[in-house]
């Protein structure tokens, strides 16, 4: 019965080497589909700018035309002049750095400032709900006819936002926005995971990310030329118009299309990838048999597991607890997704500070996340598992040595490398999900992640805001106990390098009885090649 799970396991990743291999089909697809995270830091970044709050002086009893440079400089900010128990009601600001922003249109200042809070809190609440639902809508729809629907309403959003001129509606845009984010990332992700070859999985997904670095510093460039927040706006909205060829280039996950028996529309893309990719195909017959006893082997495996093969919505979020591989694996997904975003914005709140232009500091956040993107030689190499735990060390390590010595540029060094650090770790995190958890369930975890790494940015602020009155290192020692403690957290995962993707809940459990049945050594060779059979990775 083993035997015949880790062949099943890999018939289908055969089928696809066989087919289409990876080659130029893979590589223009994915690079384009990569285009999306070059626009995302316009909406998750941009607030840095457009919510920018310029100095101010209250205005009351001053006249209509008074301006921020013809008051005095001792004016209060929160109360009229020789009134301390009375609220202002009327502000002037500083345009020197900024004409507008949604500070000054709508006066987000003194006792209103909670309402400039709300507009970072509610795309991490619009996010969160997306990655609970995107991730189903994945798993049960199909990845392209999830992501078509919601990538135009980011569009329509994205201008949206510049033309709206009252507070509530800018709210709502920023929540679903925040919605359509995260259940685009649920969709694009799984889709690039899955239409990437075993051996060129890891260079292929970890590449993905490099444009959200040079958005951030896109961003950064934009807003230092252009101070008016609509027009801001407006010009962030524009480069979404490269999401539309989507329609005509995007494709649904072959893989996704066996499991839900559309054999010949998996067919027909799979002689698009061997077309573009100079493969010749196997006969259709013979592709069609391999594929409908790839889909037959899966609905064997995963009815023994639960006794049905139709998985209801509710079902396969209860496949994510009910047995002890799959709930080890997610809650350690859950821990570790929160502690690495957690400490990424940390870190990324103290960067901003490093200079007296927030322009540059974003920049400078942007510029060092590059290298990041580069680390799948590494992890093929050590594994995913060593590189993951190892990257999250590295970060925990800088952030306790800045209580070494109270010395600025060291501070500044130490976030650098612990900003590197993390990225790092978030970029392994999203292929290594999705390579530990089953087809089935792969949308379903990619939310579950996006989810808790959306708590993470979400009560970071607030651990700097309330630690920091303790010692203004306080937050680098709270952040870097979590980021230690997930490092840990992470040897609790199988190691995937070189491995076949499980298909099912079943997959997952019996690699792991094989895993702990083997005898051979902890440190084997971790081999690219997915025709290969399953080999023990270790004890955990």
């Amino acid at each position: 019965m083993a035997a015949s799970v880790t062949k099943d396991s890999l018939l289908f990743e055969d089928v696809l080497e066989r087919c289409c291999g990876t080659g130029r089909w893979q590589v223009m697809l994915i690079a384009y589909m990569s285009v999306m995270w070059l626009i995302f830091p316009t909406f998750a970044m941009s607030m840095m700018f457009v919510g920018a709050s310029p100095p101010f002086k209250c205005a009351d009893g001053f006249d209509v035309n008074a301006t921020f440079a013809s008051l005095p400089d001792d004016l209060p900010k929160c109360h009229p002049l020789g009134d301390n128990s009375s609220s202002c009601t009327r502000w002037v600001f500083d345009k020197s750095m900024y004409e507008s922003t949604v500070v000054t249109e709508w006066n987000l200042v003194c006792g209103r400032k909670p309402m400039l809070s709300m507009l970072q809190s509610v795309l991490m609440l619009g996010g969160i709900a997306g990655a609970l639902l995107g991730g189903q809508l994945t798993d049960r729809f199909g990845r392209r006819p999830v992501f078509l629907p919601v990538m135009l309403l980011v569009m329509a959003c994205s201008f949206s936002a510049a033309l709206v001129g009252d507070y509530v509606s800018f709210v709502v845009i920023r929540g679903i926005t925040g919605f359509c984010m995260s259940t685009m990332i649920a969709s694009q992700y799984v889709l690039v995971t899955e239409l990437s070859g075993c051996k060129h999985r890891a260079a292929l997904t970890t590449v993905t990310f490099l444009p959200f670095s040079f958005g951030t510093m896109l961003v950064a460039a934009a807003s230092y030329g252009i101070r008016t927040r609509w027009l801001l706006q407006l010009a962030f909205a524009v480069p979404s118009l490269l999401f539309l060829p989507n329609f005509w280039l995007m494709p649904e996950s072959p893989r996704w299309l066996v499991l839900q028996g559309r054999l010949d529309e998996a067919l027909a893309i799979l002689h698009q990838a061997a077309h573009w990719n100079r493969r010749k195909m196997p006969p259709d017959e013979e592709v069609l048999k391999l594929m409908e006893e790839a889909r037959r082997g899966l609905l064997v495996r995963e009815a023994a597991l639960k006794g049905t093969n139709k998985s209801s919505a509710l079902q396969r979020v209860l496949d994510m607890v009910l047995t002890k591989r799959m709930r080890i694996y997610t809650l350690v997904t859950c821990f570790v997704s929160f502690a690495i975003a957690g400490s990424y914005f940390g870190i990324s709140f103290d960067i901003t500070q490093l200079s007296s232009s927030p322009h540059l500091a974003v920049a400078l956040s942007g510029l060092v996340e590059i290298p990041a993107a580069f680390v799948y030689p590494l992890m093929d190499r050590l594994g995913r598992r060593l590189s993951q735990s190892g990257f999250l060390l590295i970060t925990a390590i800088c952030m306790f040595s800045t209580f070494i010595k109270e010395d600025r540029t060291l501070w500044t060094v130490l976030g650098l490398i612990a900003k590197l650090g993390v990225t790092s770790a978030f970029n392994i995190i999203c292929i290594y999900v999705s390579e530990y958890m089953p087809t089935q369930q792969r949308g379903l975890a990619m939310g579950i992640m996006q989810t808790a790494a959306r708590i993470g940015g979400a009560v970071s602020p607030f651990v700097v805001d309330l630690v920091s009155g303790l010692h203004e290192l306080a937050p680098s020692a709270v952040f870097g106990a979590v980021v230690l403690l997930a490092s840990l957290a992470t040897l609790l995962l199988p190691e995937t390098a070189g491995q076949p993707m499980p298909e099912t809940v079943a997959d997952v459990e019996e690699a792991y009885r094989r895993r702990k049945a083997a005898s051979a050594p902890a440190d084997r060779k971790l081999s690219g090649v997915c025709n290969a059979a399953m080999q023990p990775d270790g004890a955990l």
